[in-house]
């Protein structure tokens, strides 16, 4: 599970974005397009809003009833990608390519000694892109200081609210601060910083009401689209 992130420092001020290109995830979308007409799809690899998207209102309950539960592999289908406008309004696309082992734990407002979670993990997924779930600035860079490990604060300024990813790999993706990315960018890769367990590979979710600290933290898992053929979801765990 993910660790509690006590020493997360207050999210920085907006900066001026710089003008960089950051198509990085939404471009192999574009070139799944052109290579429908002649070349072979497997060389395109994953979109990055998943596979065949279901939403979290209904997920597969999967109970944790051992040690390496959280780590089960879950079933894959090959499916067809979706279209961007396939995603529900008022949903946020899945926040990684799910590997095999993808497990959502609903795990948001669980216990962590003097605080309650903030956010939601999903386990496994190691080296997997993660993706910008809206258009907006990253407004922070956490660089492996404390139990965030490496991660961004992404502000979405359209719905005034906060996306944040820790325990990624060092690999920023070329990104810095105050740089716009756009609605599935690919904005890092799924790490273990910040762990204590070495094979503890998965991503730390959040997302946050409002621009500057103190943020209103909500339950990502509602507003998550999930395919959930591919991702395993724990039963709720609180505290």
């Amino acid at each position: 599970m993910c660790n509690a992130h006590d020493d997360q420092p207050p999210a920085t001020a907006m900066v001026a974005p710089n003008t960089v290109a950051t198509s990085r995830g939404w471009s192999r979308r574009r070139f799944l397009g052109a290579v429908a007409a002649g070349a072979g799809v497997a060389a395109v690899g994953l979109s990055p809003l998943g596979r065949g998207l279901v939403e979290a209102a209904g997920p597969k309950s999967v109970a944790l009833n051992g040690p390496g539960a959280a780590l089960q592999t879950a079933d894959r289908l090959s499916l067809v990608s979706p279209a961007p406008s396939a995603v529900p309004a008022g949903k946020l696309i899945f926040p990684l390519d799910p590997a095999s082992d993808c497990y959502v734990l609903d795990n948001f407002g669980d216990s962590r000694g003097s605080r309650l979670h903030e956010g939601v993990d999903i386990m496994g997924s190691r080296d997997q892109p993660v993706f910008a779930v809206a258009s907006g600035i990253l407004v922070q860079r956490y660089t492996d200081t404390g139990t965030a490990g490496w991660g961004w604060t992404l502000y979405d300024p359209d719905a005034e609210r906060q996306y944040k990813y820790f325990h990624l790999s060092e690999d920023p993706n070329g990104l810095e601060e105050g740089d716009r990315v756009e609605l599935g960018d690919t904005i890092g890769f799924v790490g273990n910083s910040g762990t204590y367990g070495v094979d503890n590979f998965h991503l730390h979710f959040e997302v946050r009401l409002g621009e500057s600290w103190p943020t209103q933290p909500v339950d990502p898992l509602p507003l998550l689209h999930v395919d959930t053929e591919v991702c395993g979801i724990s039963d709720p765990l609180r505290a």
